[in-house]
């Protein structure tokens, strides 16, 4: 009878345990947001008490803080929470969980997650990360400047050919259309193409394509604005007659000391959304207006995202894609998170705090359009499914090996009037495509090895 009451008593007691154990995670993020992390941590365990999180920096970055670890025999965080870094690299490693298995079935993730981001992050078929927050690449427009010059508002989806009128417009003795094109040319080979993406890259060929896609167009369109005397107000800039003590055409328009940008006295600005502390400093009535399109091809919203993973040697791998989710899609957790941001307050009727979320499930797109923030942010977040993401360098082995060192020099050349891209198109794409298919092939390796492995390592971990 003793004997039974204990093998009872120790039922009850492991019964009891396993209802009231608690799981802990460690999440990486970056030492500048360890404090909003624990924030977000805090507000998850209300909703999930038996996960406990912890929340560490991961310094210098997040590729290296990894390395790191592994070199040094310590253990993994389970979820990298922000990246903005190279993906190849912890994937071709084996450090990534794919994360396919928790997403076949998810209906936030399939319904509002649009198809730019959740394609964004795969190889293989397999997706390795989910983005976690946005920032899109527009035009800052200053209201103020367009009603003193008597234009009318236009419309978020405006085209190319009412953006260059408004530009042109806006362009005097006083006043100047935009303040810099720098990069212009290689966004908008996202935008003038249906098929390429930043630097005219065909992600479904997984190539550049330089005479058929977006960057000759593009190229020619630029040199367009540029062609026009004072329409960019950065090209009256003349370092070398300033150091001489001479004034240059942007100081004689000006002033001497001038921000014309600041002062109001240029119409448009070629700015993302990560640009937004400093631009909500600027002291007149501003928009964010999406990159102009083709009306033939239809609105094409450059994006970069940022993104979050699992890592392949969590221990709780359920737990771990729980709070994954309440950090990127999980409509719950991305409120949580931009109520947050409201409570850090606000500079002259601006939310000092913000992020553009990756989802548009109708409970997120409310809130988001309670801020207070630009209005056109608000249009670009309601039309998320007309995207491109550009920042290719996250996820394309060999990309800056083939944009710095092949196609940028080519660039500059065309931009100093050196050569015309037609001439210059096939060979170029040529001499980076080459780059790009060694690295992949390279990549493909490894990554084979790494699928080969994976459930060997999750044998390992939970002890099977």
């Amino acid at each position: 009878m003793k004997k039974q009451n204990l093998v009872l008593m120790m039922l009850v007691f492991l019964l009891v345990t396993s209802i009231f154990a608690k799981v802990t995670l460690t999440v990486a993020v970056w030492n500048w947001d360890v404090e909003k992390y624990k924030k977000i941590a805090a507000e998850f365990t209300k909703l999930y008490p038996d996960i406990e999180i912890n929340i560490v920096a991961n310094e210098p970055d997040v590729n290296s803080f990894l390395t790191s670890l592994v070199a040094a025999k310590k253990p993994l965080p389970d979820v990298v929470a922000q990246s903005w870094e190279a993906l190849p690299y912890p994937v071709s490693q084996g450090w990534v969980y794919p994360l396919d298995e928790f997403l076949k079935d998810d209906a936030d993730y399939n319904k509002y997650v649009p198809s730019s981001i959740k394609e964004a992050f795969k190889y293989n078929g397999k997706t390795y990360a989910i983005g976690e927050r946005l920032h899109f690449q527009g035009i800052v427009v200053n209201l103020d400047l367009m009603k003193k010059l008597n234009l009318p508002v236009p419309p978020y989806g405006w085209s190319t050919d009412l953006f260059k009128q408004y530009l042109r417009r806006a362009t005097t003795k006083e006043y100047s259309g935009i303040n810099h094109l720098w990069d212009f040319d290689t966004v908008m080979a996202a935008v003038l193409n249906k098929n390429t993406t930043y630097w005219s890259f065909n992600p479904s060929k997984w190539e550049f394509d330089l005479v058929n896609g977006g960057w000759i167009p593009a190229i020619n369109l630029q040199k367009e604005l540029k062609s026009i005397p004072g329409l960019v107000s950065d090209d009256l800039k003349n370092e070398e007659l300033r150091n001489k003590g001479q004034l240059d055409d942007y100081q004689k328009k000006f002033g001497k000391d001038a921000d014309a940008f600041r002062e109001s006295k240029v119409l448009t600005g070629f700015h993302g959304t990560w640009d937004w502390s400093w631009v909500r400093t600027l002291p007149w009535n501003l928009d964010y207006y999406p990159m102009p399109s083709d009306p033939k091809i239809g609105v094409r919203q450059p994006i970069q995202i940022n993104y979050a993973f699992m890592t392949s040697t969590t221990k709780y791998p359920k737990e771990a894609f729980t709070f994954l989710k309440f950090l990127t899609y999980d409509p719950r957790g991305v409120i949580t998170r931009l109520k947050i941001d409201v409570a850090n307050g606000e500079e002259n009727g601006r939310l000092i705090d913000w992020f553009i979320p990756v989802t548009k499930h109708p409970d997120v797109i409310k809130y988001f359009e309670s801020l207070k923030i630009p209005n056109g942010v608000k249009w670009m977040l309601s039309n998320l499914d007309k995207t491109v993401r550009v920042d290719m360098w996250k996820v394309v082995p060999g990309w800056d090996q083939a944009t710095w060192d092949v196609i940028f020099p080519v660039n500059e050349r065309i931009r100093k009037g050196e050569v015309q891209p037609q001439a210059v198109a096939a060979e170029t794409q040529e001499k980076a495509n080459s780059i790009i298919k060694n690295a992949w092939a390279d990549f493909s390796k490894k990554l084979a090895e790494v699928e080969k492995n994976f459930p060997n390592i999750r044998k390992q971990v939970e002890g099977k």
